[in-house]
């Protein structure tokens, strides 16, 4: 059998995925991107069609209380947080700094905050056709569920967003502080 990255027909095919070249910053980024963007599809879609199809089921429970385990399972992983900082740190990565285009804002024991100046989740629920109404619920109902659950295996550190995209403003404030 002929090895398909040597066949000629399968070229094309190659050609796009550009395997060879180099993984930039941008392409890294727009490659996360679109797995946050997808993910965030799925979830609204599958929010939206829990409302039509099974009205008799309170979809808003059901997405919520999966966000906040999912955010839960995440949180454990962390190890144990003891300060602000630290929180902070857990839940940082290079994907989500370029993705979020993340802008750290304070870094101590008793308070950390990082700004989010984009939302691919957000974007998605607008492609999407979602309402005002509907974003706002899903950012700070929904998707929040996911970060506020990421804390409750850690006590003593309290999440708060004093700004959210999703509720128009221009950017999210992810902010943590240390509970004495």
């Amino acid at each position: 059998m002929m090895d398909p990255k040597t066949n000629p027909e399968c070229q094309e095919y190659f050609d796009k995925l550009s395997l060879d070249s180099e993984i930039t910053p941008e392409i890294y980024r727009n490659a996360i991107v679109s797995a946050q963007k997808g993910r965030a599809m799925i979830s609204y879609l599958v929010w939206k069609k829990m409302k039509e199809m099974y009205p008799e089921i309170d979809a808003d429970a059901v997405m919520i209380a999966t966000y906040r385990e999912f955010g839960i399972i995440n949180g454990k992983k962390w190890g144990e947080i003891t300060s602000a900082k630290q929180s902070l740190l857990a839940q940082s990565s290079k994907s989500g700094y370029l993705v979020f285009q993340q802008e750290l804002q304070a870094y101590s024991d008793d308070y950390a905050q990082k700004d989010f100046h984009y939302c691919p989740h957000i974007e998605a629920a607008k492609e999407l056709g979602a309402t005002p109404e509907e974003i706002k619920f899903f950012c700070q109902e929904i998707l929040s569920a996911g970060d506020y659950g990421n804390m409750e295996p850690h006590p003593c550190v309290k999440l708060e967003f004093k700004k959210q995209i999703g509720a128009g403003d221009d950017r999210c404030e992810y902010c943590v502080t240390k509970i004495k």
